[in-house]
C-alpha cells in the first residue's frame, strides 16, 4: 500500500508538473506573442516616422530646388532687362554722335524743357554740344544763356535765374524716368 501511495503521489505530482509546465508554456507563448506584437508596433511606428521624415525631406528639397530655380530665372530676366537698357543707351549714344540727327533731337529737348519757363533761363550742355544748343535756342527764340557742363551728355539742363526751377532733359534722365514702365513692357514682350 505504501508503494501504491507513492506511485499515486508520483503520478499526481507528474500530472501537476505537466499541468504547470503546460501553463508556463502557454504563458511563455502569450508573452512571446505580446512581445512580437509590441516589437512589430515599434518597427511599424519607426518605419512610419522614417517615411514621414523622408517625405518631409523630399518636400523641403523640392521647395529649395524650386526657390533656387525661381531665383535663377529672376536673375536671368534681370540680366536680360539690363542688356536691353544697355543696348538702348548705346543706341542713344549713337544718336548723339550723329550730329545732324542729334541736332533735331536736341532742339526738341530744349523746346520741351523751356516750355515751363518764362523769361531768361540758363541752358547747360556738354562742351561738344554748346554750339548746337545755341542754334536751337535761337530757333526757339529763347532768352537764354548757354554754358558748358562736363557732367551732361546727350541733352540739356535748364535752370531759372533764381535756381529754383531746374529741368533735366537728357537721354539718360528720360530713360531712367521711363525705366519702370519700359521695364514692365519689355518683360511683357519677352516673357508674355
Amino acid at each position: 500500500m505504501g508503494s501504491d501511495l507513492i506511485t499515486l503521489l508520483e503520478r499526481e505530482a507528474a500530472a501537476e508538473r505537466e499541468r504547470l509546465l503546460g501553463e508556463a508554456r502557454q504563458q511563455a507563448e502569450e508573452i512571446r506573442a505580446a512581445a512580437r506584437a509590441e516589437a512589430q508596433q515599434l518597427v511599424d511606428g519607426q518605419r512610419e516616422r522614417q517615411e514621414a521624415a523622408l517625405r518631409a525631406a523630399r518636400v523641403r528639397a523640392q521647395s529649395t530646388a524650386q526657390l533656387q530655380a525661381q531665383a535663377l530665372v529672376l536673375e536671368r530676366k534681370d540680366q536680360a532687362l539690363a542688356e536691353v537698357f544697355r543696348r538702348a543707351t548705346e543706341a542713344l549714344e549713337a544718336v548723339v554722335r550723329d550730329r545732324a540727327r542729334y541736332g533735331q533731337v536736341l532742339e526738341r529737348l530744349i523746346g520741351e524743357g523751356a516750355a515751363g519757363f518764362g523769361g531768361h533761363l540758363l541752358i547747360e550742355a556738354h562742351p561738344d554740344e554748346v554750339d548746337l544748343v545755341r542754334s536751337a535756342a535761337r530757333r526757339h527764340t529763347l532768352d537764354a544763356e548757354v554754358r558748358a557742363a562736363e557732367d551732361l551728355r546727350g541733352g540739356v539742363r535748364l535752370t531759372s535765374p533764381d535756381g529754383r526751377t531746374i529741368v533735366l532733359n537728357t537721354f539718360a534722365s528720360r530713360l531712367e524716368r521711363a525705366r519702370p514702365t519700359l521695364g514692365s513692357e519689355v518683360a511683357r514682350v519677352l516673357w508674355g
